[in-house]
């Protein structure tokens, strides 16, 4: 198993950070209508309280690891032109 995550990760720590990222990013888009469909809306008061907008956040959390994503897949290449 962890064979094939370090494949899908192309071997590279940097881009399996960059998955943990999108995915806390693509939660934090949804936990609003998570918390909603949960009948709890405090939930998503103390974590707006926390870190502000989570819409925002979890938008900026997802730019961030694409472009992380974009660069390491961009030196890779390189790397591999090189050698």
């Amino acid at each position: 198993m962890l064979t094939k995550i370090k494949a899908v990760c192309l071997h590279s720590m940097t881009i399996a950070w960059s998955y943990c990222i999108a995915l806390a990013g693509a939660l934090a888009s949804i936990i609003d209508d998570l918390a909603d469909t949960l009948g709890d809306p405090g939930v998503k008061d103390q974590i707006s309280a926390a870190v502000g907008d989570v819409k925002t956040t979890g938008r900026i959390l997802l730019v961030i690891s694409v472009v992380t994503i974009i660069a390491r897949l961009r030196t890779l290449r390189r790397k591999d032109q090189c050698g």
